[in-house]
């Protein structure tokens, strides 16, 4: 980071091409478009090559401060689109749906997506961050700027929502 700070191109150019995917992957789940999720992931690769020489190795993880940047990008974009149904943005077509077990995979992941977009945004960034991004609680809570035990709450909350919603889902009588 170093490097970077002191505006080696080169030095860059390897970190993007090794955290890009994930960047792309937490954004899109957040967010649920790639559309957005490549934007944000620009713009989250813009802040790191600008405020590269803000990054504290004694405070945080690399890792941890990259999905900092990109956990506040997408809430942040998230605020601004509320006024849009969040479940048409998270309504992503499976590509293949020619056999039977394709297609229940599909809808059970559809009813997934759609139930976590029904979370409020910072239920559903815990979830990705601990569960996709596989983010131990400490990480994913200096992601989330919210204390060890704050996260686990709100983790606790998340499963518990998220859970509520499948089942209300499952019965038949989804929103």
């Amino acid at each position: 980071m170093a490097r970077i700070a002191a505006g080696d191109e080169a030095a860059f150019r390897r970190l993007a091409d090794r955290e890009i995917g994930r960047i792309l992957r937490v954004a899109q789940s957040i967010l649920g478009q790639a559309a957005e999720a490549d934007e944000v992931a620009q713009e989250a690769l813009l802040r790191i090559w600008r405020h590269a020489g803000r990054f504290d190795a004694d405070r945080a993880q690399l890792g941890t401060w990259i999905h900092t940047i990109v956990a506040r990008l997408c809430v942040d974009r998230l605020r601004l689109r509320r006024h849009a149904p969040i479940e048409a943005a998270m309504d992503i077509a499976d590509p293949s749906p020619d056999a039977l077990d394709v297609l229940e995979r599909a809808r059970d992941a559809a009813r997934l997506r759609g139930a976590m977009a029904r979370l409020p945004v910072n239920q559903r960034a815990a979830l990705v961050l601990f569960y996709q991004e596989a983010l131990d609680g400490g990480a994913a809570a200096k992601a989330l700027g919210l204390s060890l035990r704050a996260f686990w709450s709100l983790l606790r909350r998340a499963r518990g929502a998220l859970r509520e919603r499948m089942q209300h889902d499952m019965g038949g009588s989804g929103s």
